[in-house]
């Protein structure tokens, strides 16, 4: 069953880091190392995109905020030195200025005044639409909204229900792109070229994964991370995330959406990654 978050809003357990880059190069810059057009963006708007390897395995999951004279971009809890620094060694002959902001900021899941795709500046500060597919989120930057903080286990059944991999957990720098269910909100494929673009195109163009990112549905509430999924007495992947009877695991391309497979004998059902809206 898909959980669904409670009616009043509430913090999630949950800190994002920001980015921010501005110069009269930002745009050229950022739009020939991410994979999200930023060009055609306006400003208050925000869109999701990754920021990949060289080889074009994932290296950061990202939300892109468009303002009138920076980007800013929000990133996982702690990555937000890795991303400055990594983007940073690309800043050659550019008038880029790049900086990690040290304001707080804040997740409140449930119904907010924010429009869906925007980010704007109100009188408690900055805000901005980061919702998963059926769960309303917003990213507040400055002070501590008036909220008490939800339960964790709660939270993490949204976001598992949401298809929404966590770095380090369910994906890392080994991941292609194509299977983590994050493409075909994140990459543009009319835009020029960007940072690992060569795999993505590929593998779109004339290949496969051989694996994709699948929510479980199980039975019982015994499974944990780090078990392994059996079909036909064959390992066929491992759960990653777990909270009560549902989970996210890698899962052979063989297996499709409806089959049931054996979780450390638990019986699960693998669901189909809800479609990320492009926003």
């Amino acid at each position: 069953m898909t959980p669904s978050p409670s009616s009043s809003p509430w913090l999630a357990p949950e800190t994002p880091d920001l980015v921010w880059f501005r110069g009269a190069d930002t745009i050229r810059f950022l739009n020939d190392l991410i994979s999200q057009e930023i060009g055609t963006m306006e400003s208050g708007q925000v869109a999701r995109s990754l920021l990949l390897g060289p080889q074009g395995k994932l290296d950061h999951i990202l939300w892109v905020m468009r303002g009138d004279d920076e980007i800013r971009l929000v990133t996982d809890r702690g990555r937000g030195g890795d991303l400055a620094a990594t983007l940073g060694r690309y800043r050659i002959r550019v008038d880029v200025e790049i900086g990690h902001t040290d304001q707080p900021a804040w997740i409140v899941v449930g119904e907010t005044a924010v429009e869906p795709g925007t980010w704007s500046m109100t009188d408690v500060g900055l805000e901005a639409d980061v919702s998963w597919p059926g769960i309303q989120r917003t990213l507040v930057v400055g002070d501590r909204p008036d909220l008490e903080e939800g339960d964790a286990t709660e939270y993490e059944s949204l976001r598992i229900a949401a298809g929404e991999p966590y770095w380090g957990v369910d994906v890392d720098g080994k991941t292609i792109p194509q299977e983590s269910g994050l493409v075909e909100s994140t990459v543009d494929f009319t835009k020029g070229c960007y940072l690992g673009q060569e795999l993505v195109a590929r593998i779109d163009s004339r290949g496969h994964v051989n694996r994709h990112l699948r929510i479980l549905e199980i039975e019982g509430t015994g499974a944990e991370p780090g078990m392994s999924l059996e079909a036909d007495d064959k390992k066929v992947g491992t759960l990653t995330s777990v909270s009560n009877s549902i989970g996210l695991a890698l899962v052979r391309r063989e297996l499709a959406p409806g089959d049931l497979v054996s979780v450390d004998g638990f019986k699960a059902v693998i669901r189909e990654i809800p479609r990320k809206p492009q926003t």
